[in-house]
């Protein structure tokens, strides 16, 4: 490693005490910057009311924090945040919105997210303890999960657009003061992160979200209700949305979702070892997948998105120096207190909506730029034309089907063809490993 970038503490250090808690302090701002806007979002898509968007905050926090200390002390061992995956709350946003043209209640929609993020979990376990994430990983290549991460930013573009102009809470025309209040959050975190520098960079969505609920409230724009409990610990509540629920469409859908994130993972750990100047073992990465799997299985227990290692965590540590274990693990630990406390899942759930969906558009620029990294590593000859073309072009195209379009085939063919995101990524798999192998076009 460069002079200029050693690290000031490895992974075995101990920093003193006061530097320590200040570490662990800041990775706590760092992870609730980076998942406070979820539970709006995704509880709103899936059509929770106020109480039970705080409880998914709660338990998302709980969770979270539980996946995190379980990888550090016996997964990859590495200081990385496990947290809601963008993917998998893209995909309940999207199962969300298909549903009412299913004919399937959002109640019921819940339940079957339970069992497929469950489902999902035990896949991956299997994964890591047998030791073929190589041979899992080689069907995601460049033009897969670039293609993926693409069709996911064109799918979800409306919900967040409808959310930042005020459009998803039954309005039927666009509420300017909502629409100011998006585009006011989104020059800031923008701002932020082009021009500003070290730790202040790193919060720049936690400043945005904050800035961004003053803003709303100077302006009028109603923040949610702010839920009151009596108790000041409460245990988070086991599948607090019902019995889970089998639709083979949505274990399909959910399988795929958590092989997808795979990338995402080893992703991070590749990241890490860069960071850290090190090699890993390939058990590091089996018991990081068999981890991140019983993840999976925690936030299905705990009904609540799926999870996956940040690659964002080994960008925290390059710019603060500091990959030492024990701040990493007071921050969880930390974390996990903050999962029992409902007041702070409550007041987090009545973010504004429109300071929610500027964020998560802002921050999505990036998951976006991430896929046209993944289309860069390509040749683009004629055969890469019509394996990143046709994906994406008939994927887009399924999204702007109208409602009912898939009427009269089995609800489980329904949630794969309905699904502009799943059928561009099955269409990008079959051209890429079987219509259109490389080894006939090279």
């Amino acid at each position: 490693m460069h002079e200029d970038n050693k690290l000031l503490y490895n992974l075995e250090d101990r920093p003193p005490a006061n530097r320590t808690l200040i570490y662990a302090v800041q990775w706590l701002g760092f992870t609730v910057a980076n998942t406070a806007v979820l539970p709006i979002v995704v509880g709103s898509a899936l059509g929770l009311d106020q109480a039970g968007i705080a409880s998914l905050a709660q338990r998302t926090f709980f969770f979270q924090a539980l996946a995190t200390l379980l990888q550090v002390c016996f997964g990859h061992r590495l200081p990385i945040i496990e947290g809601p995956a963008g993917m998998w709350w893209g995909v309940f946003i999207t199962l969300a919105a298909m549903a009412p043209g299913l004919g399937k209640p959002l109640s019921l929609l819940r339940t079957d997210l339970e069992f497929g993020v469950m489902a999902a979990g035990l896949i991956l376990v299997a994964v890591g303890l047998t030791g073929l994430i190589g041979k899992a990983l080689k069907l995601f290549t460049p033009a897969v999960t670039g293609s993926v991460l693409v069709l996911l930013g064109l799918q979800l573009s409306g919900t967040f657009v409808r959310g930042m102009l005020g459009l998803n809470a039954g309005g039927g025309s666009i509420d300017l003061k909502s629409a100011l209040v998006s585009l006011l959050v989104v020059t800031i975190v923008v701002v932020i992160n082009l021009k500003a520098r070290g730790f202040l960079q790193s919060i720049a969505i936690l400043i945005g979200i904050a800035a961004g609920w003053v803003i709303a409230v100077l302006v009028g724009v109603p923040s949610g209700e702010l839920i009151r409990s009596d108790a000041l610990i409460t245990l988070p509540e086991l599948f607090a949305w019902g019995t889970p629920t089998f639709d083979p469409g949505v274990v399909f859908v959910s399988v795929l979702t958590g092989l997808l994130v795979l990338s995402n993972l080893v992703a991070s750990i590749l990241a890490m070892e860069r960071v850290l100047d090190l090699e890993l073992p390939r058990k590091s990465y089996n018991r990081g997948v068999a981890f991140t799997g019983f993840a999976d299985i925690l936030a299905g227990l705990g009904a609540t998105v799926g999870f996956v290692p940040y690659s964002a965590g080994a960008g925290m540590v390059a710019l603060t120096r500091v990959a030492a274990r024990l701040p990493f693990v007071i921050f969880a630990v930390a974390l996990v207190v903050l999962g029992l406390l409902p007041q702070v899942g409550a007041f987090l759930a009545s973010i504004p909506e429109p300071v929610g969906y500027s964020v998560l558009l802002a921050s999505f620029c990036q998951m976006l730029g991430f896929g046209l990294k993944d289309y860069a590593r390509l040749e683009f000859n004629s055969r890469d034309y019509f394996v990143v073309g046709l994906p994406v072009l008939f994927g887009t195209g399924v999204m702007n089907l109208p409602a009912g379009s898939f009427e009269g085939i089995p609800v489980f063919a329904q949630y794969i063809l309905g699904n502009g995101f799943v059928v561009g990524m099955l269409l990008c798999m079959l051209l890429e490993h079987v219509l259109l192998p490389k080894k006939y076009f090279s």
